[in-house]
């Protein structure tokens, strides 16, 4: 069996603050936009990867996030950077919160993690050799 990481889903309480804020901290890219099952939908790529990027659907009820901190499920997902701090210090001046770190994990790797809307919890990586 042969498996890639093909998206991640992301219901957002405002599709259009949400796409708008990966666009401009994260350097994503529209894909395409659309509608699914009563909600815009816009899928996005940032560095190679897909998110899927949608609303509250037809018949489904979105309980909100009470927390960024660790949850059973999907906790976070991650991006590598080359400069930890120099990433850092960019994104506090672009007003986005940084929930934790940096922090060294272990010989060669530092993290941090930052808030993205509707409480993501994303890690920042920087690996050395």
């Amino acid at each position: 069996m042969f498996l890639r990481c093909d998206h991640i889903h992301l219901i957002a309480e405002d599709i259009d603050r949400t796409v708008q804020w990966y666009c401009r901290i994260l350097g994503a890219r529209v894909t395409f936009r659309g509608e699914y099952r009563g909600s815009k939908v816009n899928y996005l790529e940032i560095a190679g990867m897909n998110f899927i990027v949608f609303g509250q659907l037809e018949g489904e009820t979105v309980a909100a996030s009470d927390t960024v901190g660790p949850r059973y499920g999907v906790d976070h997902f991650g991006f590598a950077v080359d400069d930890l701090a120099r990433t850092l210090d960019e994104l506090k001046a672009d007003g986005v919160n940084v929930l934790e770190g940096p922090t060294t994990v272990r010989p060669g790797l530092r993290i941090a993690y930052i808030e993205g809307p509707d409480r993501v919890r994303i890690e920042l990586s920087e690996r050395s050799t």
